[in-house]
Formats: structure tokens, sequence, C-alpha cells
């Protein structure tokens, strides 16, 4: 009996695995139907910033990295986790739209769940290709000292990333003009995040609102795991769970709200 339950619910957690897979090719459809060179543009966006501020330091003749032997590092290693975050976080409105335009049968939750599975498969190689370039170019700090210390902030931020998305979707559907206050407030962040500079060497004043921000807490972690001995006195590894797993709580907890509201009408 057990066994035969067990092969049933596996049968369907494949088909339902299935059924996601065949979504990703239709939500990027979706995401590339105004224009492919747009969408492009956007793929690279945190790559491009990296680039311009490099070039701006440059100018400045201030080519000293704040940390490391390379500045376009120390910017590559805080911009690609919070553009991470970001597309994570602002994709997930793609289920305002019906699920059931995409395949009979598949609800809002599943059309989240690919939307964040698509997004994540391009940044992440996205990221995976800058650094394997910059070491290709001879930056010995690109190859990653801790995997796991790298791995565990980009999955937190995932799961963040998909809750906080959640929340939006429902905003949005209540007041349209959020997901484009949402960009735009997101990233003005880049700035009280520690992208770039180092947290525990800001004034006093700044870093105490520098580490409420749990983004910060993600790229210090991150890059921690890139370098190996980068300053993390202010890091809080369990202030960042707690900020991803209540997101992810609320985010359901809102969505299916809104929902039975909306059925209920």
């Amino acid at each position: 009996m057990m066994i035969a339950s067990a092969g049933r619910s596996w049968a369907a957690f494949s088909n339902w695995r299935l059924m996601i897979w065949v979504a990703l090719p239709q939500i990027l459809s979706r995401q590339t139907r105004g224009s492919k060179v747009m969408f492009m543009v956007a793929v690279c966006e945190p790559l491009i910033v990296v680039s311009l501020l490099y070039a701006i330091r440059g100018l400045l003749k201030q080519n000293t990295p704040n940390y490391g032997t390379s500045l376009f590092l120390f910017y590559a290693s805080g911009m690609l986790p919070f553009y991470l975050f970001m597309r994570v976080s602002t994709r997930t409105r793609t289920a305002l739209s019906k699920p059931n335009s995409l395949l009979p049968g598949i609800s809002a939750l599943d059309v989240y769940i690919a939307t964040v599975v698509l997004v994540v498969l391009i940044n992440i190689t996205t990221m995976i290709v800058i650094f394997y370039g910059m070491w290709l170019y001879g930056i010995d700090q690109a190859r990653p000292a801790s995997i796991v210390n790298c791995a565990a902030p980009v999955g937190l931020l995932i799961v963040m990333g998909f809750g906080i998305g959640m929340i939006n979707n429902v905003v949005n559907r209540f007041f349209p003009l959020w997901s484009l206050l949402y960009r735009i407030l997101t990233r003005g962040l880049i700035f009280l995040s520690g992208v770039m500079v180092i947290v525990d060497l800001t004034p006093l004043w700044l870093r105490n609102i520098v580490i409420m921000n749990p983004l910060a807490h993600a790229i210090e972690w991150f890059r921690l795991g890139v370098y190996g001995t980068y300053p993390h006195n202010t890091l809080d590894r369990g202030y960042l769970i707690e900020w991803a797993v209540i997101a992810l709580f609320l985010g359901f907890v809102i969505d299916r709200a809104a929902i039975r509201r909306v059925q209920a009408r």
C-alpha cells in the first residue's frame, strides 16, 4: 500500500515537473515578446552597470579596488547577487496573466514557480559565465574560495525574492503602478546594500542603516565565499534566513488570501 502510494506521488510529481518545464519556453516567449534586443539588454544589465562603474573609476584614476586585486570583481561580486534578487522579485508579476493561457490545468502558483526557475536559470548562468570569464582573463580571485558560502546566500536571495515577488503581485493587482515604483526603489537600494562599499568600513551612522537591509548580509556572505577572507563583522546569517523564511511565508499567505477574495466576488 505504501509503495503504491509512493509510486502515485512520484508520478504526480513527475507530471507536475514536466508541466513546469514545458511552461518555461512559453514564459520566456512572453518576456521577449516586446523586443528580444531589450530582453538581452535587461539580462546583461548588471554587467553593463559594473562596466560603467569600472570605467568611471578609471576616468577618475581611482582604479584601486575596494578589496582584493580587482575592482571589476569587487563590483561584480556585489552587483550580480543583487540583480538576481531584483529579477526574481520583479519577474513573478508574470503570474498576473491567466495561468491557463500557458497550459491547461496550470495554476498561478505553478506560473510563479516556472517564472522563478526561468529567472534563476538565466541569472545563475550569467553569473557563472561572468566569473569564469574574469578567471580566464587572469583574475585568480574570480574562482570562489568557497562554493558553499556563495551558494547559500544566493539560495536565500532566491527564496526571499520569491516571497516578495508574490507580495508584489498581489499589491500590483490593486495598485498597477507598483511594479514600476518597486523597480525604481530596488535600484535605489544598490547604495544601501553594500554593493559598492565594504560595510564594515563605512561610517557608523551609515553602517547602522545598511545592516537593516537583508540584501547587505547576502552580499557580504557571497563576497566572503568569493574572497575567503572578506571583512564580515556585521554579517548576520540568521537575520538573512529570517527574512527569507518570513518573506516566503507572507508571500504564500497574502497570495492565497487575495485569490480567495477574488473568487468570493
